[in-house]
Parts: structure tokens; sequence; C-alpha cells
């Protein structure tokens, strides 16, 4: 374990620069006087013009060129003196394949490979939760028609990719679907996931060798097609906390990672996904909550975010808040009154530049959905996704 020492700062690699994460990540350890470098496969990263970065690198896409990718950053961690390497999306499950081509003065934040993808595939991680005796949803893999005729949930149920994320496509399901839209890859295959309704929470936590040091809950509001969060307000949910700690021992986990929950009035709590790597609870944080103890283990207490603190991604909202299925009930006043109440987490006094680089950097993300064929949540992501293709 690394301790942070008074007055002394570590240097820290953030990857995904682009990222609204890796952003406000930046910030907060930059204003605890650590000096932070970030690198992307896009040049008009965000956090690159970011005050709170002291440089900017350009390295392969590690979805195309993971070989590459990982041999650059082990490389910046030696010209940089580097202190610890904090990987906010997929790019994680890359780097911990080939983690031994950095010195072991360097700090990974994440886990070794195989509890990563264990909590990353969809299907390995309800299994885990089943293995040790954790209430979850109903669930079943399908690699096949075969599986498809063998399915026998009587109520209705997703389908998903095991390895897939936001801004990939959920189908709603019904007992004897044949789902014919399914196309089979034997290295990511699908599961059918019990469709529960109920309160929703999402969270993010920052773990070291088995413990949680910081931890955010906010639940599911405002989001583009009811999935992914544009607001996020900190609330108390003490249930939800014993739960990842749990689990989070159980793993042996070092990283930071969150999970999606429904909380039901029969069934209690019960756990939709896991993500390994960054989420947006990340935003919720404020210098003041020093966050950055917890990715060295040096608090004594859990740190979290003040009750209620409020904040949105701003573009987000704009393009998606206002439509009908950003939110049950969603009506245009809802929508202004939240986006005028909430704290943005692009624009931030003393710190502008990422705001105003905002639309040139969008052009980035969408070169990329034209490149990949993809929309513009997949534009943003699609070169650091990991599908479980092994290097």
């Amino acid at each position: 374990m690394v301790v942070v020492e008074s007055g002394k700062g570590k240097h820290i690699l953030i990857t995904f620069g682009r990222s609204f994460l890796a952003l406000n990540l930046a910030r907060l350890l930059a204003a605890a006087g650590h000096r932070i470098v970030v690198a992307d496969s896009i040049p008009l990263a965000l956090s690159r013009y970011s005050t709170a970065v002291s440089r900017f690198h350009r390295v392969s896409p590690p979805r195309d060129r993971p070989q590459e990718y990982c041999r650059e950053i082990a490389a910046l961690v030696e010209a940089e003196g580097i202190d610890m390497v904090i990987p906010i999306h997929e790019e994680t499950d890359v780097l911990a394949m080939m983690a031994g081509l950095f010195p072991p003065s360097c700090d990974l934040f994440f886990s070794d490979f195989a509890i990563e993808d264990m909590l990353h595939d969809k299907l390995k991680f309800q299994q885990a939760l089943a293995d040790w005796g954790i209430p979850t949803l109903k669930f079943a893999r399908i690699a096949g028609p075969d599986d498809v005729a063998a399915l026998d949930f009587d109520t209705p149920f997703a389908v998903k990719q095991a390895y897939s994320r936001g801004s990939q496509q959920v189908f709603k399901a019904y007992p004897g679907d044949r789902l014919e839209q399914l196309t089979f890859d034997p290295g990511n295959p699908w599961i059918a996931q019990e469709w529960l309704d109920g309160e929703r929470y999402c969270t993010y936590s920052v773990c070291r060798d088995g413990e949680v040091y910081a931890h955010a809950t906010y639940p599911v509001r405002y989001a583009i097609g009811g999935s992914s969060c544009l607001t996020f307000e900190q609330v108390e949910h003490p249930p939800i906390v014993a739960w990842v700690r749990d689990v989070v021992r159980r793993a042996g986990f070092t990283g930071h990672l969150g999970f999606d929950f429904i909380d039901h009035p029969d069934r209690g709590l019960v756990t939709i996904e896991c993500n390994p790597r960054a989420t947006s609870g990340i935003m919720m944080f404020t210098r003041e909550n020093r966050v950055d103890r917890a990715f060295f283990g040096a608090n004594d207490e859990l740190i979290v975010p003040p009750t209620g603190r409020t904040r949105m991604i701003g573009i987000g909202m704009a393009l998606y808040g206002w439509r009908r299925d950003a939110l049950p009930g969603n009506t245009f006043g809802r929508f202004l009154t939240e986006f005028r109440k909430a704290d943005d987490v692009i624009a931030e006094p003393g710190d502008m530049r990422p705001a105003a680089m905002l639309l040139p950097a969008y052009g980035n993300i969408l070169r990329n959905s034209v490149k990949y064929r993809v929309g513009i949540q997949g534009g943003f992501m699609h070169d650091h996704e990991w599908d479980g293709r092994r290097i």
C-alpha cells in the first residue's frame, strides 16, 4: 500500500482524459497537492485543458491496439516518474492483462485481471453473487438458439451481452419471445436477467485490498433513456453501503467501482450489475472531502460527499433531459427546475477552459461515431471499450 505523506503530493496518471470523470478526479487530486498527467487516444481530450493537469499524452486506442496502448502507458510511467496509474474506463481490463509491464514502484489502481473480469462480465458477476449466497436477480446464459428455447422465465426479462455498457442496447423481452434479433459471439454471450421494478440507485466506491474508503450513492432520476444518469444527488442509504462493503471484501477488490441497484419493497436490495471502473459518483465529492486519501487507503473513516449535493452533466441535460423518456412523468417545466438547481460538472470557477473547449472536443466524438458507425454515446467510449478479447 502506498501511504500519502503529509505535505508530499504524488505524481498520478489518469487515463481516458476525455471523460468528465477524469476531469473531476483530476481537479480533486490536484487540489489536494498531487501532480496530474492525463492520457487519451484522441487529441482534444477535455481534461487536457484543465488547470489541474500538468501534461497530456496522446496514446493508441486500447480497443484496437491494446498491446501498443499498454506499452505506451508503461513508457509514460517510466519517463514521467509516475507514482500511481488510475484508469477510468474499460482500459482497466487491458492494463490488468499486461500489468507486468509496469515497475513495482508504480501503484496500479486496479485488481488482478481475474477479479476485474469477474466483476465486469455480467454472467460471472451474477454467478459469483449466487455462489456467495447473496440474493440477486434470476439470470440465464444465452450462447445460441438452443439457450433461447430453454429459457424458463415466466415474467419479463432483460437481455444484454455479458460484456456491454450503457451505450449498448438492452432488450426487454417476454416469456416465449424467440429473440431472433440476437447475433451470437462465442466470446461474448448474452445474459437474460429478470426484469424487476423498484427504486433504482447507483453507487461509486474507492477501494483498497477489500476495504471501502470512499463511497457515494445517488438515485436514478434524469437519465438518457432511463439508464445513463444525467443528474446526481448524494443520499444516505446504509443498507447499500453495507452491501457494497460485503461484496468488495469477498472479492478482495482494489480500484474504483460502481453498482446498479434495485431496492424492491418486498425483496429488498438486488443488484443489476457491477462496473469495475470509475462511475459518475466521483463527481459528487468536494475538495474538502479529500477523497485523494481513499485512493491511497490513508483515511480511517469512510469518506462520503455531502448529503443532498446535486450535480449534473450540463451538455447531457441540454441534449436529453427535456425528453419524456429522461424521467418518468417528465415535463419541460420540471426539467428547467432541475437544470437551474444542479451544479454543472464541467464548468468550474477558475478552471473554465474545459467548458470553453467542450464543442471542439465533441468534434472528436462525432468523428469516432462516424468511424465506428455508432451513436454519440458509443462514439464517446467505443475505442476504450473491452468485450472480453484476451491479448
